[in-house]
């Protein structure tokens, strides 16, 4: 079967190994085609060409190369929604019969040659014609599907050629200049394979680019796990200087595994599983060094073919060795060039504001914020993300933001990257190489984007704030509880455009950066010695912290409970049951003062970036647990000292900032500009986040009531199992009740334990998961605590001495004390209210930008990020003294009694 295609006639359907052409099969296909003609192992399969799509367009009176070009001329704002509608409309063509007929038709001619077994399942894959390309690879933004019944071929395809307009792809294709003319899609469809092992191959080493060094990562059963960055695969590097050689293994690392994915066959029917590995094979390595060694020499012929290094999937079964896919990649010395491997990962910023263990939905959503909400914004203003380079990876169910992507953005936007490391937390590595300074003409327009964009954010934030607010609290209005599933469905799609597309957070964040980095320039050029301190004292009590206000609030809370005495004996009794003193509360105007602050911040939460995490106002028992802490210790700083306290620290650091810069007036009027701008900013950054808290209680509502009636479906076990799914599975999940949700939440549940159980490292750095120099973060030794003291950065000034309190989560409130030095492994800005009793903070991992250094620095309490496994360095009741003028932590023998707040 042919399709007339202006002068030529295409075929609709190909065998691989005729693939050729890239206009007519696609990047991928053309790829795998060359390995084929060559003699390599891949799979066999058929490839459904360009002409295909273009037939099925036109069948549907659908024009989207008319559409791709219109796109180009939409607002910026529009565009996400259009792409949406236009995925939607694809996946709901009708496929036309006579391709149907011809693709069954080819399909059973393959399942021939595979000896005729009914019960193969299928892998579908992209191969569109800005695929795999020398210049651009467009890795992982198409969509492949494994695992698909006949009965499902069709739904694949059209899923394939909707994946098209992506958002990510599109961003994708404007920035390396292909966004002007409309790819096409070919798809490849090929038998799954079931292998003992699989996963990817660099035919040169990602980190150093030595030539003669080739870099696998493998995964017992199939490669998809590792490839979309949810498994850590075991590491080998081995190096083979030419094909004679026999080889040699430089290194390895071996993960321990908890689970394979496979192909189940029972009763003649197939389906994809995730199967728990036996215990004896958890700690086994994926492949021999003889393995290791003969999939090198392949990968290295692979490249001969290809005369460019490549980038390879595999897989190893009973039959051998299988290619799955092969791609050029320029030199990694190369400008753009830099991957996923080369990076440096951090958990800084995620572990801040989510749970330890995020659900599966948190991190569906995460991935789209990052893509929606900040990369965007980097790709609009001109700043280059190197092809396939992520902002976020999973390891052991923990996310990890790619640190070195935002050095790299602060190299191009001309300012230092070591800042983006203090202001966000991690340890500073060096990007020297990965990339360059914009030039001095796109620098200019680049400026002038991102100053409209930190002007307009304060002027819209009003505005904004409030629709956030509106969007949150509407969803709790007693119509909605009647809606059905897919209503609910419908709310929660319809939330999402005027979130993404209104959002703030990239244009704050920018302001409070650079009034910071203003600042410190100037600060700097004046003060010889700690300048962080005194700049982080002149930002103390500002007063519009609206995450720091609740601290005050419940101070007040508790000076009411205080002066009356049967409320004071009702925190006080023991045994501490929360739950009967509210009812005992009832009427008092302590409870009615208690309804005001759940009802400003009861939509707040511990890990509130994850949906999953309860609010507030639906565990109270946390809050009453601080107010009988304050109660407990019997004096108190009262609100009114504390205030006083923050407004002349303030004071004081900004007369001593006059009197150092001295008579160069235009120097401290050009520091009070920037010192209000900062001011502004930092107010603005925490109220965004307080808004936004309303519209994620909103979405939670929404998908517990959507949870609680699909459980009452059978669809899912219990309400709660809703947020085990990710946001394309909340929408699967009603189109597809007969999968068996049921056990995939269990599945995910039985991995969630599972990697509780692991311990992940706060950064990760080289080849995923390699350190760069081979070893591991947590294992380095500090100079100072070689000395006897740790060290950290300085995010709010002061000294203070006390009794440590190691806190890991808010389970933990009970322990603490007033005027206990707090050490955690971060600051959750849910913990904000626990930070009233403490008298200091030692944190792990934070950064001068962080939530809790803003709560931190306006509550005035000295503090400390970045000091290294500090939750393993003390224990309860150990006298420390922290200074955070000089940025670091002592022990003091001795000493036996509080000194409060210093």
């Amino acid at each position: 079967m042919k399709c007339q295609h202006g002068d030529r006639s295409d075929p609709v359907i190909v065998p691989l190994e005729a693939c050729t052409d890239r206009a007519v099969v696609g990047g991928k296909a053309v790829g795998l085609g060359k390995l084929l003609r060559s003699g390599f192992p891949v799979p066999p399969g058929i490839c459904i060409t360009t002409a295909a799509f273009r037939e099925a367009a036109t069948a549907t009176e659908d024009a989207t190369t008319v559409e791709w070009n219109r796109l180009n001329r939409k607002p910026d704002r529009e565009q996400p929604a259009w792409l949406e509608e236009k995925r939607r409309r694809i996946q709901c063509w009708r496929f036309p019969d006579p391709l149907a007929k011809a693709l069954h038709t080819e399909l059973d001619k393959l399942e021939q040659r595979l000896g005729g077994r009914g019960y193969i399942l299928w892998a579908v894959r992209s191969s569109a014609t800005s695929e795999d390309g020398s210049n651009a690879s467009f890795a992982g933004m198409y969509e492949t599907t494994l695992g698909v019944i006949r009965a499902r071929l069709e739904e694949a395809v059209l899923n394939c050629w909707a994946s098209l307009w992506k958002s990510t792809a599109w961003g994708y294709s404007l920035h390396v200049g292909n966004g002007m003319s409309a790819p096409e899609m070919a798809v490849i469809v090929q038998p799954l394979l079931d292998p003992f092992t699989a996963g990817v191959a660099y035919s040169r080493n990602p980190v150093t680019g030595r030539e003669d060094v080739v870099a696998i990562n493998a995964v017992f059963g199939l490669a998809e796990p590792l490839v979309s960055g949810q498994a850590s695969p075991d590491s080998v590097l081995v190096q083979l200087s030419s094909l004679s050689e026999a080889g040699r293994v430089l290194e390895r690392k071996t993960e321990k595994k908890h689970k394979r994915r496979h192909i189940l066959s029972v009763g003649g029917k197939a389906r994809l599983v995730d199967e728990a590995l036996p215990d004896g094979l958890r700690n086994t390595p994926t492949l021999s060094d003889s393995e290791a060694k003969d999939l090198a020499r392949l990968v290295r012929k692979i490249e001969n073919v290809f005369r460019s290094p490549v980038d390879i999937e595999w897989a190893l079964d009973d039959k051998g060795w299988w290619i799955l896919q092969a791609r050029p990649v320029p030199p990694i010395w190369l400008e753009g060039s830099v991957t996923d491997h080369l990076c440096c990962w951090s958990r800084a910023n995620f572990k801040e504001t989510l749970p330890e263990l995020p659900s599966p939905l948190a991190l569906s959503y995460l991935r789209e914020f990052m893509e929606h909400a900040i990369l965007r914004q980097y790709r609009e203003i001109g700043c280059h993300i190197p092809p396939g380079l992520s902002a976020v990876r999973i390891l052991h169910g923990r996310p990890y933001i790619n640190v070195t992507l935002f050095q790299m953005f602060a190299v191009q936007l001309g300012s230092d990257p070591d800042l983006v490391v203090e202001q966000m937390g991690g340890e500073v590595r060096p990007v020297g190489g990965l990339t360059r300074r914009l030039s001095i003409g796109k620098l200019f327009w680049a400026g002038l984007r991102l100053e409209w964009r930190v002007w307009r954010a304060k002027r819209l934030s009003s505005g904004r704030f409030a629709e956030l607010r509106q969007l949150g609290e509407a969803q709790f209005q007693e119509i909605v509880a009647f809606c059905g599933p897919q209503e609910l469905l419908g709310r929660l799609k319809s939330l999402s455009q005027p979130v993404y597309h209104g959002d703030l957070t990239f244009a704050i964040v920018s302001g409070v950066a650079q009034a910071l980095y203003v600042l410190g320039m100037l600060l700097k050029n004046r003060i010889h010695g700690e300048w962080r301190s005194l700049l982080n004292a002149a930002t103390q009590g500002l007063g519009g912290i609206i995450s720091a206000n609740q601290i005050l609030w419940l101070v007040k809370l508790a000076e009411k409970a205080q002066g009356e005495h049967a409320i004071r004996e009702c925190f006080l009794g023991d045994p501490w049951e929360p739950k009967n003193v509210l009812s005992k509360l009832a009427g008092t105007r302590f409870l009615l003062g208690l309804e005001a602050f759940l009802k400003e911040y009861g939509h707040r939460a511990i890990g509130e970036s994850d949906v999953m995490s309860p609010r507030f106002a639906e565990m109270p028992d946390y809050l009453l647990g601080i107010i009988r802490s304050h109660l407990k210790a019997g004096t108190m700083c009262s609100h009114e000292e504390i205030v006083s306290e923050q407004e002349t620290a303030r004071r004081i650091a900004l007369e001593e900032i006059r009197k150092i810069l001295g008579w160069r007036l235009h120097e401290w009027l050009w520091f009070r500009w920037w010192h209000r701008n900062l001011a502004q900013y930092l107010e603005l950054r925490e109220a965004n986040r307080h808004q936004l808290m309303y519209y994620a209680a909103g979405v939670r509502h929404l998908l517990l009531l959507m949870g609680r009636k699909l459980a009452d479906q059978g669809r899912l076990g219990a309400a709660e199992d809703v947020f085990f799914l990710t946001q394309e599975e909340l929408e699967s999940v009603l189109t597809h009740p007969e999968q068996n949700w049921v056990e995939r939440v269990r599945l995910r549940r039985e991995e969630r334990a599972q990697n509780a159980q692991e311990t992940a490292p706060d950064m990760v750095c080289g080849p995923w998961p390699f350190e760069r120099d081979g070893t591991s973060v947590e294992g380095e030794k500090e100079e100072g605590e070689l000395r006897g003291q740790l060290k950290g950065i300085t995010i709010s000034a002061g000294y203070t001495e006390g009794p440590v309190r190691v806190i890991r989560s808010a389970s933990e409130v009970e322990r603490v004390r007033s005027g206990d030095i707090l050490v955690m492994p971060v600051i959750d800005p849910g913990w904000a209210p626990l930070l009233g009793l403490a008298a200091g903070l030692i944190v792990e991992m934070g950064g001068t930008l962080s939530h809790g250094a803003i709560i931190a620095r306006e509550y005035g309490l000295p503090a400390l990020v970045n000091v290294k496994g500090a939750t393993g360095h003390f224990t309860d009741g150990e006298w420390v003294a922290i200074d955070a003028t000089r940025g670091v932590i002592r022990r003091l023998e001795g000493t036996s009694e509080h000194s409060g707040r210093g």
